[in-house]
């Protein structure tokens, strides 16, 4: 399908179904730019009546065609906006009733040149966005941008197809401790979940008790309500953002803000004007002990249906999780202090889009795949997907964390997943899993083209349980009887992994004592134990196959009971203070 013919059918979906009222008068025609120009595909139309109110909006089709129903006679305009060039509104056409009008709207072609804006680092925080030459001029190409998203979400007929992912993050280094994904479809604007502007600026922007923690994003109504604007101050910011020169709104609360409240920074890419990111951090947030500000906070990173509104393809929210130590801090409070447990990441990505039953590519291209355990031979859950530039892997840059890079899946159930909005391009794939952490292990890159916005689906497999025991314990026969556990030493408190920590594995064994006509049988017990590195891992190695064993913090009483039927096993030990 031919991406004009597809446009016109999106066109066509957003309109279905919207009935014309009875008394309605038909007003259509085209809209190209002056002088015999190019038709103007993808311009956000609307109908003002005499009081210069929109009655009426939509997007051109790919030839510059619009359609709109009148609530009935009288003098209307017509107001042209597009992404980058400057906003015009046409002189009154009269509306007769019972007679359609069919006109041709011309717009010069005025762009509107972000580059050529010049921006001063100062210390004042404007009180309104509008204000400031320059500042205007940039907020009003994000209010256009912002204004399609919230004109799709009040249509409703657009939905997508969503895959949504949480992660427990290690309070020190970011790395992944859990994570689960799952996948929605039929999900309408917007994709995650908000609250109304009121109600966020009277009460905040997270709800934080001792036992839960809620945390919510602006979507684009919020950020184009009074509300929003009068509990914030504004500025202007050029800074390179993932590669792109961009040009910055910045925001914060404005002083006697007492709730939970957010600052950051609206993107826009300073060649096509068009709406990016929205970069958010948190402000007034109680913090568990150990926490740090900078790793608080929410990215929306919007994108562009063709010829059509804005949507939010990626987001994520992360914020700390505390709990409850048994430890005080002596002479302040009986009550326990709370301490940083890591922290709570949530996000999603928009996979498809439909309107009118038709489906349409969104963003760039996707990486797919399934991931198994070599072990087992079963899909394996819960594995970090990073994917960056070959270029990076290749010149040996450390790998970053799925926490720290826009491209990153957490594998679901089935051990799949997906990484989508990925430019064309060469690729390296990195995969992380809680296991391979434990045992000291991490996958080569595999490298990755993506194409034509599409790539060859992967099958990716741990390494095989030989391959890491020879790894593990390097000294031990691979054909011998033994096996090895591997796993984090965790406090019983907040889960945390505690380096320093002496772990051992105890077995029984029965032995054959004295001679032969006053032959004895005893039992007695086997150890085998390891130390816990400064990450929390331990490996502990001689531990016999098909045996009932304990794993225990050294000289506790009790354990985890388990048995080896393969020569790896995994655990995690928990240490009482």
């Amino acid at each position: 399908m031919s991406r004009r013919l597809l446009v016109g059918l999106v066109v066509a979906a957003l309109s279905a179904g919207v009935a014309a009222p009875a008394a309605g008068q038909r007003i259509s025609g085209t809209v190209r730019e002056t002088d015999g120009g190019r038709p103007i595909a993808g311009g956000f139309i609307s109908l003002l009546n005499s009081d210069g109110n929109a009655v009426e909006a939509d997007f051109t089709a790919a030839d510059g065609i619009f359609s709109f129903t009148a609530p009935g006679p009288g003098r209307y305009r017509i107001r042209v906006e597009r992404i980058g060039y400057a906003n015009w509104v046409t002189e009154p056409y009269e509306v007769t009733a019972g007679q359609p009008l069919t006109i041709a709207v011309e717009v010069p072609p005025d762009p509107v040149r972000l580059g050529d804006l010049r921006v001063e680092v100062t210390g004042s925080c404007l009180d309104d966005p509008s204000e400031g030459a320059a500042l205007a001029t940039v907020w009003e190409e994000a209010r256009k941008a912002l204004e399609t998203a919230v004109w799709a979400e009040g249509r409703g007929e657009l939905t997508f197809t969503l895959r949504e992912y949480q992660r427990t993050l290690d309070p020190r280094h970011l790395t992944t401790l859990e994570a689960e994904s799952r996948t929605r479809r039929h999900v309408r604007l917007p994709p995650f979940r908000s609250l109304p502007a009121g109600q966020l600026t009277t009460s905040g922007y997270a709800r934080v008790d001792a036992d839960s923690a809620v945390f919510y994003a602006p979507d684009a109504t919020v950020l184009l309500s009074p509300e929003f604007r009068d509990t914030q101050c504004f500025g202007l910011e050029r800074d390179e953002v993932d590669g792109e020169p961009m040009l910055g709104i910045t925001f914060r609360p404005r002083r006697g803000r007492r709730v939970i409240d957010i600052e950051g920074t609206v993107w826009l890419a300073e060649e096509s004007a068009e709406l990016r990111r929205v970069q958010i951090r948190y402000r007034n947030v109680p913090m568990p002990r150990n926490a740090q500000r900078r790793y608080i906070g929410a990215d929306l990173t919007f994108d562009r249906l063709p010829d059509g509104p804005f949507y939010v393809r990626d987001w994520w929210v992360r914020f700390p999780i505390g709990s409850r130590s048994t430890r005080f801090r002596a002479g302040l409070s009986a009550r326990p202090d709370p301490v940083l447990v890591g922290y709570r990441q949530a996000g999603g990505t928009v996979t498809d889009a439909f309107a009118g039953g038709v489906a349409f590519e969104v963003g760039e291209g996707a990486v797919t795949g399934v991931l198994r355990d070599s072990v087992s031979g079963e899909p394996l859950a819960g594995a970090e997907i990073v994917v960056r530039d070959w270029d990076d892997a290749a010149a040996f840059l450390p790998r970053p964390h799925a926490a720290d890079v826009p491209f990153s899946a957490v594998t679901d159930q089935a051990g799949g997943f997906q990484v989508a909005g990925l430019p064309d391009g060469v690729y390296a794939l990195g995969v992380d899993h809680p296991r391979l952490q434990a045992a000291g292990v991490r996958l080569n890159e595999t490298r990755v083209v993506v194409e034509d916005r599409t790539s060859d689906p992967l099958e990716l497999w741990t390494p095989s349980g030989d391959a890491l025991f020879a790894r593990i314990c390097p000294g031990s026969s691979p054909y011998g009887s033994a096996g090895a556990v591997v796993g984090f030493a965790r406090d019983a408190d907040t889960g945390l992994p505690l380096p320093d920590i002496e772990v051992e594995v105890v077995w029984r064994v029965r032995r054959l004592q004295g001679t032969a006509r006053t032959a004895v049988v005893s039992e007695q017990s086997e150890y085998a134990g390891g130390v816990s590195d400064e990450r929390g891992r331990f490996a502990i190695c001689g531990v016999p196959l098909g045996e009932g064993v304990v794993l225990r913090p050294r000289g506790a009483d009790e354990g985890v009971e388990l048995e080896l039927v393969t020569r790896l096993a995994w655990r995690d030990v928990l240490v009482e203070p």
